[in-house]
């Protein structure tokens, strides 16, 4: 799999690109499957695409907003017509305090069950965007990186209160329970598997942990970690150069066997058929 991290030449872990252009520029890198080490926000001005996101198509149009995760693989879109501008930046950036550091880990813009859901922007996203446009310079200039990190904050925050309203979670204790699942599972998923490993670690009952998915997601606690295990297997089954014996042991498979019967129960097909079908 390819992985970009952000680029060191740069003063500090923010930028902001023209979608258009830099697909224009190097469409050979940008469509293919990648990974990041930063955070990227998608704003399409005109058209609607089609990006790829683990291997989910999600269709952005215009007068949309798409936030996309670190971490997360991402093809863009260089077949559509469309025109937008792509926002890029890191945890060094952003993150200066606790209520950042959670606005960026827990909030549903980027966490790891509400990611990827397009929000439609607003007259004052937009205003906050084209400032940053203007105020945004690479040049080493000591008032700038603190300009854009104040307008970033004031841009998350408001989609974050556009999204709490639209998903109707505003006051659910029930997210707030899958909220601390997920991060653990997203944290452990490699060496933990068993729903009960969770339950001692987040001081909850098995029923009210149940209870608080069914209603956010639909899944069973079991159902959200063989997703998170077999989202991991799919990646690296496609997008990495390692083998099915390498790829076990990475997700805390003891046998390869194992892994292959786990994967076959969940998908209906081998982890080699699998592989062959994305690739070929």
């Amino acid at each position: 799999m390819i992985s970009y991290t952000f680029n060191e030449l740069l003063p500090f872990g923010f930028e902001i690109k023209n979608l258009t252009q830099m697909n224009q520029r190097a469409c050979s890198i940008t469509s293919k499957p990648h990974r990041t080490n930063f955070y990227q926000i998608i704003r399409i001005t005109s058209g609607k695409t089609i990006q790829k996101v683990d291997f989910s198509p999600i269709e952005v149009r215009e007068g949309q907003i798409l936030f996309i995760g670190k971490d997360q693989v991402l093809s863009f879109d260089v077949e559509s017509t469309y025109t937008g501008e792509i926002i890029l930046f890191t945890d060094d950036f952003y993150i200066r305090n606790e209520y950042e550091r959670r606005l960026i880990k827990q909030s549903e813009l980027f966490n790891p069950f509400t990611k990827n859901i397009p929000v439609e922007t607003h007259e004052y996203l937009d205003s906050i965007w084209e400032l940053m446009k203007k105020i945004y310079s690479p040049e080493q200039d000591p008032y700038i990186p603190d300009i854009l990190h104040h307008l970033l904050s004031s841009f998350l925050i408001y989609s974050k209160k556009i999204t709490s309203h639209s998903l109707n979670i505003l006051s659910s204790s029930c997210y707030s329970v899958t909220l601390e699942f997920s991060l653990a599972v997203e944290k452990n998923y490699k060496i933990l598997r068993k729903v009960n490993n969770y339950v001692s670690s987040l001081g909850i009952s098995p029923k009210a942990l149940s209870k608080a998915l069914k209603n956010t997601v639909g899944k069973s606690p079991k159902e959200y970690i063989d997703e998170r295990i077999l989202l991991e297997a799919k990646r690296l089954l496609v997008y990495s150069e390692l083998n099915i014996k390498e790829i076990s042991f990475e997700l805390g498979f003891d046998e390869p066997t194992n892994f292959s019967k786990f994967f076959r129960k969940c998908v209906g097909i081998s982890p080699i058929d699998f592989k062959k079908q994305h690739l070929s």
